[in-house]
């Protein structure tokens, strides 16, 4: 049975002071295996990163942000094809 997949954008914020730490975690940090990452990018300036991603539950973002909840704050939100949007809009 093939297990349909869900897209996420998730952005982590930090404060400057943490980049050390953050930069270690990100060295050894492994997605979990059900993950099909598509992205991972880092807004110059700004202390944040963002990875796109496909996973089969909301489940995994709690896995792949715990290491990371004493440095920054996780923001996450499941996200769609911008046309698959609109067509299932005109549909309401």
């Amino acid at each position: 049975m093939e297990v349909k997949m869900m897209l996420f954008v998730l952005w982590f914020e930090w404060k400057p002071e943490h980049t050390a730490k953050l930069l270690a975690l990100w060295k050894d940090f492994k997605f979990p295996k059900e993950v099909k990452v598509i992205g991972r990018y880092l807004l110059i300036g700004r202390h944040i990163s963002v990875a796109i991603f496909e996973a089969p539950t909301e489940e995994f973002v709690l896995k792949i942000t715990h290491p990371f909840r004493e440095i920054g704050i996780a923001h996450a939100a499941p996200a769609m094809m911008l046309e698959d949007a609109l067509k299932m809009m005109e549909k309401m």
